[in-house]
């Protein structure tokens, strides 16, 4: 068994414009309490929405904020936190493929994050993102402050 502590934060969300801003939420308001720049904090924001933009491609002629397509399964989320990252995963059920991975929405993807991965298991289609904590003075009092 590891010593190494992690929390997780699990969100399933309607599929629909409504909800979906949720996630990036969620993924700032975690961010911040680790310590992330607000530079930083906005670029996992943005990789949020744009995973969420492969997962749940835009419908044609449907107005914001319901642009994207709708169907009664759930995104589900979870964001875990590690010692050295924070890691965000996105699964869908299985749909529509998703887009190359050579095309500009995966660019944009892999220039705002560390790293980030995608595949098929069974039925449901996850994007993964991993981002480095920052190594910060708060970090080192939060650990030589913990009570055990």
């Amino acid at each position: 068994m590891s010593d190494e502590r992690e929390d997780v934060l699990l969100l399933d969300v309607p599929s629909t414009g409504d909800y979906l801003s949720v996630l990036p939420t969620a993924t700032a308001a975690v961010a911040t309490r680790l310590g992330f720049s607000l530079d930083e904090i906005e670029d996992l924001r943005a990789a949020v929405n744009a995973a969420v933009a492969l997962l749940i491609p835009a419908e044609p002629g449907r107005p914001r904020p319901f642009r994207r397509k709708t169907n009664d399964q759930p995104l589900h989320c979870r964001l875990a936190v590690g010692e050295e990252t924070l890691q965000i995963a996105l699964s869908r059920p299985k749909g529509e493929p998703l887009p190359d991975a050579g095309s500009y929405q995966w660019q944009v993807l892999r220039a705002l994050t560390d790293e980030v991965d995608a595949h098929v298991e069974g039925a449901t289609t996850t994007i993964t993102i991993s981002q480095r904590r920052p190594a910060t003075e708060a970090d080192a009092d939060t650990q030589r402050h913990q009570i055990y």
